[in-house]
């Protein structure tokens, strides 16, 4: 296929709304029905004699066992089906199992029989790029699922782990994404949350996450969905899993390329090399030109460290006190912002140290100095691997939410962050 660049203006992300003028694709050939990123299965893929084909052999134990929670009950349908035919590129191996529940949504997607409901598959290797040809697990067939309900995270997860047993988990948390926003009852959930549930009309709170895998401990989440990768939202997982990645921005609607990653899962994949591995294969499908791409993976036995570093530099913040707001705000405004889409909603996801580093330079006082130190070290301790393109190179792999006072929403006080440290205290004292 002829290369090309075009720009897109009307590009779906995995956001608070479809509409997101974010990025510029480089390569006519990186689109395939709606996928970004080409990618086959790499050199590091298994054997042919390693893959796997039935339920009887995936249940046999193995190094990894990847679950992927594949939200496609929403505008995103057409996305789920590409990425669900990445995963059959690879198929499930001796090593590593792929287990998949998807839910459908209606009226966006007719191929592959246009069923709506929710299955589980055994993801089998397939050549057809087009076509869903795993084995089907649900039986007997479970049905219209909320995907947004706690309980059928859990029994998802749950139903994996003894049926699939490993030495190693990852779930993959698939859908829209806006960071740690609280679902109020009164706004719609679509495009919003990380779980969007359309034909329930439901949406999952991220602190509904750790309700759902309790006694459950994932050695990886992964989300992959836009703007979670925010100190807030791994705080909450910190429990739940003992590394996640992510993106602080928004994602294009294609997500990961799971055929890139899902190849690299050996018998003696570590999970931090998985973690890397993940954010490495991200970064090669959105190369420059494209915009606003980031990815990272964080270490959550070193999260407290962050959120504590972080709750000290609040308090600096607080006690600079009168005289300094106007050079807040200028950090406030200044830093970098990972959530401004065309459609207009701001989210106030600002990159963490990109924003304590500007109110280090414009208050400088020792206090502020030594807090923002002991803030950059506590990052750089739990960051594991991080990749950003040109156009965010204030990106630094963690955002915080930092809303101007009048936008602040209460809800924030729901989050773990927010009982446990001083940023809340700090936010509700800012001035203007």
């Amino acid at each position: 296929m002829m290369e090309s660049a075009i720009i897109v203006d009307d590009m779906q992300l995995r956001n608070c709304g479809p509409i997101c003028i974010l990025i510029l694709l480089p390569l006519l050939a990186m689109l395939t029905a709606g996928c970004g990123g080409g990618g086959g299965v790499s050199a590091a893929g298994s054997a042919t004699s390693d893959l796997i084909f039935t339920r009887e052999q995936a249940a046999q134990h193995g190094a990894w066992t990847v679950l992927v929670y594949l939200d496609a009950d929403n505008d995103l349908e057409s996305a789920g089906i590409n990425n669900f035919n990445q995963m059959e590129k690879v198929g499930s191996t001796k090593d590593s199992r792929i287990i998949v529940q998807i839910d459908r949504k209606e009226g966006y997607d007719t191929t592959n029989g246009d069923w709506t409901g929710t299955r589980r598959y055994l993801i089998t290797r397939d050549t057809n790029t087009q076509i869903m040809a795993s084995v089907r697990l649900d039986d007997p067939a479970l049905g219209e699922k909320d995907m947004a309900n706690t309980q059928t995270l859990r029994d998802f997860v749950e139903w994996g782990m003894q049926n699939f047993p490993a030495d190693h988990y990852c779930l993959v948390l698939w859908d829209h994404g806006s960071g740690w926003e609280i679902r109020s009852s009164s706004i719609l959930p679509q495009y919003k949350y990380i779980i969007a549930d359309d034909t329930s009309y439901s949406g999952m709170n991220v602190t509904q996450i750790p309700q759902a895998l309790e006694g459950l401990h994932m050695d990886v989440i992964a989300f992959d969905a836009c703007m979670m990768q925010q100190l807030e939202v791994a705080y909450q997982m910190r429990n739940s899993a003992d590394y996640m990645t992510g993106s602080a921005a928004p994602e294009p609607s294609s997500g990961y390329n799971y055929s890139t990653w899902l190849a690299h899962i050996g018998s003696t994949t570590s999970p931090v090399r998985l973690c890397q591995t993940i954010v490495d294969r991200y970064a090669a499908a959105y190369p420059a030109p494209y915009q606003g791409i980031t990815q990272s993976a964080i270490d959550l036995g070193r999260i407290s460290n962050v959120a504590d570093a972080a709750s000290s530099f609040a308090q600096a913040l607080i006690s600079s006190g009168e005289g300094n707001w106007t050079k807040v705000k200028t950090a406030r405004e200044s830093a970098l912002d990972y959530s401004v889409c065309a459609n207009g909603i701001e989210r106030y996801s600002l990159d963490l140290i990109d924003y304590a580093y500007k109110c280090n330079i414009n208050i400088g006082t020792a206090q502020i100095q030594s807090a923002y130190t002991d803030l950059q070290s506590a990052v750089s301790d739990a960051i594991i691997a991080e990749t950003h393109n040109p156009d965010t190179s204030n990106a630094h792999g963690l955002a915080i939410y930092v809303p101007s006072p009048r936008a602040y929403d209460s809800r924030y006080l729901q989050l773990d962050l927010a009982q446990d440290t001083s940023w809340d205290e700090w936010l509700d004292s800012q001035l203007y």
